[in-house]
């Protein structure tokens, strides 16, 4: 994706552990999910009477999905090329390959606690294409500024990031952004289910990891100057996916765990701050923090 390096633009770069409810369920359900005025569910309750709900949710308790963002209540774990040399850190080295053992077998009970409680086979390969469709749509939309056109298919706080950004372009230049390819075939890195107090299973969260080679080309319509920079970046996006519409919504970006990172627990997410950190994590073209190192690739083009 895009990331801004100083002032120009470039391409960028639990109950309990086995449960469904996320420790940020509670707060991001008071943070208005629910649309319904007294009024409305007492005229929602009296049309009831005379027709049936044929939504698979109740009709009284209406929320928007956009709202879900991404927190740091879970764990992506380091690439294997990422790893520290097990020569010169062994014991830190293990502790990272096991953390990313205990990933994939949390990820595998999810899977199977979705398919017991839901009944519903997960449609792995459509969700991948479909997340794929969007994270090209939301970069090229950004680039021409149009993110409008993408509003469904993105969170409310990638919206506002993207806009905030889209305005901070110059008028007189003219961007356009390409995938030239993928690098390395999308993998699943994490996989969740979303249960919220009330509501059956609707909807699911997976972080991809993006391996992509990406070309912006960069018009100064002044001069006619025009700038190609084509750029590996490596991302890792989060996407909303409904289970029954198989719809995705873009809901932010994170970046991998560094070595020393634990495997956070229910008690140690700040419930004060989850807004915030669904506010950060929605500037999908941030820079990474200091300790985690860019390894992206750039090629100007002559």
């Amino acid at each position: 994706m895009y990331r801004p390096i100083g002032n120009s633009l470039v391409i960028g770069t639990r109950r309990s552990t086995t449960g469904l409810i996320s420790t940020r369920t509670s707060i991001i359900s008071s943070y208005q999910f629910s649309t319904t005025t007294k009024t409305q569910k007492e005229e929602s309750k009296s049309k009831s009477k005379s027709k049936k709900s044929t939504g698979p949710a109740d009709k009284n308790n209406i929320f928007d999905p956009r709202v879900i963002g991404l927190t740091s209540d879970q764990y992506i774990p380091i690439s294997w090329r990422n790893i520290p040399n097990p020569l010169s850190s062994p014991r830190l080295a293990w502790n990272v390959v096991l953390r990313k053992i205990y990933t994939v077998g949390i990820n595998t009970i999810q899977v199977a606690l979705l398919r017991y409680q839901t009944g519903l086979k997960p449609k792995f390969l459509l969700w991948k294409n479909n997340a794929i469709e969007n994270y090209v749509q939301v970069n090229k939309s950004f680039a021409s500024k149009t993110v409008k056109d993408v509003h469904s298919s993105v969170s409310m706080w990638v919206e506002e990031s993207l806009k905030n950004r889209s305005a901070s372009i110059p008028n007189n230049i003219r961007l356009s952004w390409k995938l030239v390819k993928f690098n390395e075939t999308p993998k699943l890195i994490t996989f969740r289910p979303l249960m919220m107090p009330g509501r059956p299973v609707e909807h699911v969260q997976i972080v991809y990891r993006f391996n992509t080679k990406q070309q912006l080309v960069k018009v100064n319509l002044d001069n006619n100057k025009t700038d190609k920079i084509t750029r590996d970046v490596t991302d890792h996006v989060g996407f909303l996916i409904d289970l029954h519409t198989n719809e995705t919504i873009l809901c932010g970006s994170v970046f991998e765990n560094a070595p020393t990172d634990k495997i956070p627990k229910p008690e140690d997410i700040d419930r004060s701050v989850i807004i915030k950190e669904m506010r950060e994590r929605g500037d999908i073209f941030r820079s990474p923090p200091p300790s985690i190192a860019d390894n992206s690739k750039i090629t100007k083009d002559e």
